[in-house]
């Protein structure tokens, strides 16, 4: 997805989701929901940024 920031330009990066079904099942509000683990793929810092004089990464 393109994005822009006080006039930069800039691609946003969507981490990959899985969900795993944990066999559990929930209730709220009389209705009945299976539980899921969700696990989130870390993205690496993959850029080095100055801001006033401090880098960084991004």
């Amino acid at each position: 997805m393109k994005l822009s920031f006080l006039g930069q330009s800039y691609e946003a990066s969507n981490p990959a989701i899985a969900a795993t079904d944990t066999g559990e099942t929930l209730t709220f509000r009389g209705k009945s929901y299976s539980q899921k683990q969700f696990n989130v793929a870390l993205r690496q810092p993959t850029e080095e940024l100055t801001y006033r004089g401090v880098r960084y990464h991004r």
